[in-house]
């Protein structure tokens, strides 16, 4: 009887189960023709669970844009589903090397990656990220001090504002802020409406001593070099952070530009172009036009990480494993995908490149 009832469960889970995953993806296993379903829906007072895809471009992966807990819910009130000691382990399960932990408000990715290293998933690479928005002091480097200076020295990315950008600026009705900067209402009047990085076309003399400072940097017990991300940008403020940060012999990070004219004299540079998975894995037109920029720019100079993590996503492994197929259906190759996965971000992140 009781094989019986084992039976059916394991029917039902596979008639349940999405076509993705029905369809597996392992290592020893030939990805589907089209990973890609139109608009995939996560109930976001569930949230996602857990596929368990897999995938070749998982094992020795880095995923340098996980949003994660604890932080602050994100735009539009979205809670994250999972804190970074589960992120950790999920990943450890697929053979990923490490995971980046983003976070738009406080320099606290960098305590937990410590604590997820020394009390998590052993052999799991964390690494923490900061963007500098107001709730951080803006452009001050005081915060980028204690970002590097915690304990571990894993805060590793450090990035120009995000939500409080001036991309993020360009609404400023009340119902806007509620659900996207709702601290923008608290503010007193006459306050300004966003962290400014440049000004009539040229980084203001505060980024440019910011990102001088970060040059000079080490982060404690670590003895890591910091990296420049440019945030939510203007596509011009995109290539005047990547010129200034490259002329001090930083690594740069585009953060999901898109396919923008300033790629090329970036990418020359020797930035690298984040393209995120969280627009790959959900509709067909994602990723036809994911596999255009990579071709376009060279998978050499770019990077998936996933924007995911939070309850309206897939959990990030998933959205990886997705994102891969859904490429890999539109041409890119293995090779390809080894480097946008797992080469270029070890790059990124000071990293020795795996065997």
């Amino acid at each position: 009887m009781k094989k019986r009832l084992a039976a059916l469960f394991m029917l039902t889970l596979a008639a349940l189960a999405p076509p993705s995953a029905q369809q597996g993806g392992g290592a020893g296993q030939a990805p589907p023709a089209s990973p890609v379903q139109e608009e995939w829906q996560v109930d976001p007072l569930r949230g996602p669970v857990d596929l368990g895809l897999t995938d070749p471009s998982l094992v020795g992966a880095i995923d340098v844009h996980q949003h994660l807990d604890p932080d602050a819910p994100g735009v539009r009130g979205q809670v994250r589903a999972l804190d970074a000691f589960d992120a950790a382990m999920m990943a450890k399960q697929r053979g990923m090397r490490g995971i980046v932990f983003k976070t738009h408000q406080s320099p606290a990715s960098a305590g937990v990656a410590y604590l997820v290293r020394r009390h998590g998933a052993a052999g799991v690479e964390m690494f923490g990220r900061m963007a500098l928005n107001f709730s951080t002091g803006g452009i001050n480097v005081a915060a980028v001090e204690h970002f590097a200076q915690t304990k571990g020295g894993w805060g590793r990315i450090v990035e120009m504002p995000t939500r409080d950008a001036v991309t993020g600026a360009r609404n400023m009705d009340r119902e806007f802020l509620a659900g996207n900067r709702p601290w923008m209402l608290l503010m007193p009047p006459g306050a300004p409406t966003y962290v400014a990085t440049s000004k009539d076309g040229q980084l203001t003399p505060e980024t440019k001593h910011l990102i001088a400072v970060m040059a000079k940097m080490r982060t404690v017990d670590s003895n890591g070099r910091l990296v420049l991300a440019t945030g939510h940008a203007t596509p011009d403020e995109h290539l005047l952070l990547t010129a200034e940060a490259r002329r001090q012999g930083l690594q740069v990070l585009l953060t999901h530009p898109g396919d923008i004219p300033q790629l090329a004299e970036a990418t020359r540079l020797g930035a690298f172009v984040e393209v995120n998975a969280s627009g790959i894995y959900r509709t067909a037109a994602g990723a036809t036009n994911a596999a255009a920029l990579v071709r376009k720019i060279g998978a050499e100079h770019a990077i998936v990480g996933t924007d995911c993590g939070q309850m309206t996503n897939l959990y990030p492994t998933d959205c990886l494993a997705l994102a891969a197929r859904a490429l890999r259906a539109r041409g890119i190759t293995q090779r390809e995908l080894d480097l946008m996965y797992k080469a270029n971000p070890a790059k990124l992140l000071g990293l020795p490149p795996l065997d």
